[in-house]
């Protein structure tokens, strides 16, 4: 299929939404329950869509790519908890 005109390129929508929970792995951890709380705006010539995401286990929010979510399709209670990320700066 030949795309017509430029606009067209970058006019695709998001997989996901939000709210819509997703399953993220954090490098070095498990699969965690996230829910979406943005859509991120296209970057120009982006290969792939980027998220807010946020886990109540965790205390802030991560940009991740659409590449990296999956559709949650377990309770929320069947995932195991977070490992906590190491930060530097004496944050907790």
């Amino acid at each position: 299929m030949r795309l017509t005109n430029k606009k067209e390129v970058h006019n695709m929508a998001h997989k996901f939404s939000v709210g819509q929970a997703v399953e993220y792995k954090p490098i070095g951890a498990q699969v965690g329950y996230f829910k979406v709380v943005r859509l991120m705006p296209e970057e120009f010539q982006a290969i792939d869509r980027k998220y807010r995401i946020k886990s109540v286990q965790e205390g802030f929010e991560r940009n991740v790519l659409e590449c990296d979510l999956s559709p949650s399709i377990i309770q929320e209670e069947q995932y195991g908890p977070l490992r906590r990320l190491r930060r530097s700066g004496g944050h907790n």
